[in-house]
């Protein structure tokens, strides 16, 4: 029987810096007046948070290349988070969170990516496949680094639908292929991502859409602290999530919610139970500094307090 680990396929990293303002004016000169730096990325997160939860082990594959490859390869090994990486001749990016005390807002500039070659993308399926022999889940988390082929998915899916294992996809760009193909799909993404990758105006519109031109087994669907919604083409959901205070770092709430949900369902949890702890898990994420990092307490207490709705 295989154990419970997931396998987390986060091709574009980041050299995370965050810096915390008193206040961030926009055209103006901007002093901060602390800084964290940490290895980030939906992958690298995906990996945290499901440690945060406690229920699955991860691991995530990925590139690296240049200084800020090493750096995240160093800093991950420091911090205990497993991973895999292929060596890339493009240097991995750096993003640069703002954070806005005064607002409680954040600044997000991301540097772009250079693309993954086609030796290197072979050797970043050749590690995936190698993964997915111990795996009970995974999980495909954000975009690919900037002009590296889509192709990538549609080949790492095809070994996930031969390991047997389900596959959640936090990625809606360049994904329809491997929407529309076989194999346990769950789809976790945003709400503003659901009306682009539909076409629709409202939610409930996208859901009948989704499970009409795709084949995935479940879908949930995030929007900050706003209502949450999730459907298997049967029923549909909503989520009504407690007011938790001042928020410290959104960063990472969404890599939670999808670390956490994969977690339950390999678990066994009920899938409509298992989104409604993913949620409060991405809420106690948000009161923490670093991405994907969270307290189980208080992620049990959010979830005391979410409501659930069967439409």
């Amino acid at each position: 029987m295989k154990k419970i680990r997931l396998v987390a396929l986060g091709a574009n990293p980041a050299r995370q810096k965050t810096l915390f303002f008193d206040r961030f004016l926009r055209g103006e000169v901007n002093r901060a007046r602390r800084m964290m730096e940490f290895p980030s990325g939906k992958g690298i997160n995906f990996c945290r948070a499901a440690r945060s939860h406690g229920v699955a082990g991860a691991v995530t594959v990925q590139f690296a290349g240049g200084d800020n490859g090493r750096f995240i390869e160093n800093a991950l090994t420091a911090e205990g988070l497993e991973f895999r990486s292929v060596r890339t001749a493009a240097a991995t990016r750096c993003c640069t969170t703002c954070l806005d005390a005064a607002e409680a807002v954040m600044t997000e500039v991301i540097e772009p990516s250079g693309a993954a070659g086609a030796d290197e993308v072979d050797e970043l399926i050749r590690l995936l496949e190698a993964e997915l022999t111990e795996a009970a889940g995974a999980a495909f988390c954000g975009t690919l680094p900037d002009g590296t082929t889509p192709e990538l998915y549609r080949r790492a899916a095809g070994l996930v639908l031969k390991s047997g294992v389900p596959l959640l996809l936090d990625v809606w760009k360049d994904i329809g292929d491997v929407l529309a193909g076989d194999g346990l799909k769950i789809l976790k993404i945003n709400r503003q991502e659901m009306l682009h990758l539909t076409g629709e105006n409202t939610v409930e519109a996208a859901f009948r859409v989704l499970f009409r031109r795709y084949r995935i087994a479940f879908a949930a669907v995030t929007d900050g602290p706003d209502r949450a919604f999730a459907g298997d083409g049967r029923r549909l959901a909503v989520y009504t999530l407690p007011d938790i205070g001042r928020v410290v770092n959104p960063i990472g709430c969404g890599d939670t919610a999808s670390a956490v949900l994969l977690s339950e369902l390999v678990a066994g949890t009920e899938k409509f139970q298992a989104f409604a702890a993913a949620l409060a898990a991405a809420s106690a994420n948000a009161l923490t500094e670093l991405p994907g990092s969270f307290d189980r307490s208080r992620a049990a207490e959010i979830r005391a307090e979410i409501g659930v709705k069967m439409l």
